[in-house]
């Protein structure tokens, strides 16, 4: 299955919840709202995408948004899949899929613990790197700590 084949599957099913998409190389790179993110990641897993290799977290502080990354591979496909979903900073609730991979359980803990996405549906979703009663987030773009250094170029 081709790049461009991932994609126009995935399209021809989810429709107007794929926000853009495009290849690069051997990866499909998918935009989704993320009230369908769980649907579309369980379709690219029955597509063969059978393998998650990375959920990350990145600030989008600009426009208010949080976004969750997933990277998906196949073992038996050259093919990569890249998915993306954005959801509000004020309220970053998204759908675990710790049901789908069993590796999602620490990424999801830990992109929880630094960046405060809450993955609805988790098994146990709590810090993992920082203490129970830490405050904040440490990864946001905003976050403040009197014990951080603003670096000043020379």
């Amino acid at each position: 299955m081709t790049p461009d084949e991932v994609i126009e599957g995935i399209k021809l099913r989810f429709g107007d919840a794929v926000k853009s998409a495009e290849v690069k190389g051997m990866e499909s790179r998918i935009e989704v709202h993320p009230e369908k993110g769980y649907e579309i990641l369980a379709a690219l897993q029955g597509m063969g995408f059978e393998y998650l290799n990375c959920l990350s977290a990145v600030d989008r502080i600009a426009t208010g948004e949080l976004e969750v990354v997933y990277h998906l591979s196949s073992l038996s496909l050259p093919t990569k899949a890249l998915v993306r979903a954005r959801v509000p900073r004020d309220n970053p609730i998204i759908r675990s899929v710790a049901s789908l991979w069993g590796t999602a359980d620490w990424h999801e803990r830990e992109a929880f613990d630094m960046m405060g996405i809450r993955f609805d549906g988790h098994p146990d979703l709590r810090r993992i790197l920082l203490s129970e009663d830490w405050v904040g987030y440490p990864l946001r773009k905003d976050y403040q700590d009197e014990r951080l250094v603003p670096y000043e170029p020379v």
